[in-house]
């Protein structure tokens, strides 16, 4: 959804955010990141071998020397006064992966995961530095905020963070299905929502074409194909795939549409088009809209459960024009206002 930045004012102009009228409240943040090291530089840590001292006795130093100079570092900081921090490490020994954890406590104006998320980048740059004559190619990764609470925002929690509204675009084989979100898609983007589309394929689906490096190698054995570039990337795994799986793979989008579902419980449009079929397909449930080219069409109001069934509670299903791209959309985004998730 369309977000307004407060780091700049009505010229453009970089600001520091004006917190003078604020009640001071407490506030905590929680990150993390992980550095990706050798053997050779796991067990140097583990058994003090490293030549320059104590590593994770001098990161934990570093990142909570960090913390109190964030406002140096990042410009638009504002100068807190720490009241806690703490920065520790788990070994992940088999996965040759150390985790640093930063958490940072104050009363204060303004919230503190800059801070968290700076003692956690300098206490994972001082275990490279440290350790760089053992292994230069040391990776830093999955940076993040885990946890925060406090000020108006309240309670982040990476874990419970919400799920996407999702939106099942259902009906008979040869609806119409993918070319309805060809054209709702445009709508929800141009409002800022950030979409993505999962497509349930009720039957079976060949990954890859004949020939290419990744067919070769997958029907070789490979439990899993991956293909990437600069623009975009593309994982085939080689096992039964979940509605659950599918939406945490695209777990950064505000809304997702799926295409099929025709039977699940998610809000769904159905599309009924002449000639193709007469009347609902679904269970349903949930219906949000019927989007139809036949004029005159009623949804029928039968048992809860079977073919033809209105919403839940008994209202009115919207009928709308099977090319009325706009309507859908905007029933979607009044779904997306109301803060519905998806469903389990």
């Amino acid at each position: 959804m369309e977000t307004k930045f407060t780091h700049f004012d009505e010229q453009g102009n970089a600001v520091m955010v004006d917190v003078s009228e604020k009640n001071p409240t407490s506030r905590t943040a929680l990150a993390e990141g992980k550095i990706q090291v050798n053997r050779e530089v796991m067990d140097a840590i583990l058994h003090h071998t490293v030549k320059k001292g104590d590593v994770l006795g001098v990161a934990r130093v570093a990142g909570i020397m960090a913390v109190k100079q964030t406002s140096s570092l990042i410009p638009m900081c504002h100068v807190l006064p720490i009241s806690k921090c703490s920065v520790d490490f788990e070994i992940e020994e088999e996965n040759l992966t150390i985790k640093a954890l930063c958490m940072v406590k104050v009363e204060g104006k303004t919230g503190v995961e800059m801070e968290a998320l700076t003692g956690v980048n300098v206490a994972l740059l001082t275990i490279y530095d440290m350790c760089k004559a053992m292994d230069r190619a040391m990776e830093i990764t999955d940076v993040h905020l885990e946890h925060k609470e406090g000020g108006k925002s309240g309670i982040y929690d990476r874990r419970e963070r919400k799920k996407p509204l999702v939106v099942s675009i259902c009906g008979c084989k040869n609806s119409g299905k993918t070319t309805f979100i060809e054209r709702v898609l445009p709508i929800l983007i141009q409002k800022q929502v950030k979409t993505a589309v999962v497509k349930h394929d009720g039957h079976s689906f060949e990954p890859d074409v004949e020939g290419p490096d990744s067919d070769r190698v997958r029907k070789a054995g490979a439990c899993a194909t991956a293909v990437f570039c600069d623009t975009h990337s593309m994982v085939v795994k080689q096992k039964a795939g979940t509605v659950e799986d599918m939406l945490e793979a695209v777990d950064e989008a505000d809304l997702v549409l799926l295409e099929g579902g025709k039977n699940w419980d998610f809000p769904k449009i159905e599309l009924v088009r002449k000639g193709n079929s007469e009347r609902l397909a679904g269970n349903g449930r949930n219906l949000l809209a019927v989007a139809t080219d036949i004029e005159g069409f009623q949804v029928e109001k039968a048992a809860p459960g079977t073919c033809g069934t209105v919403s839940e509670d008994g209202s009115a299903v919207p009928v709308i024009a099977l090319d009325d791209y706009k309507k859908a959309a905007d029933l979607i985004l009044e779904l997306l206002a109301g803060g519905q998730e998806a469903q389990p």
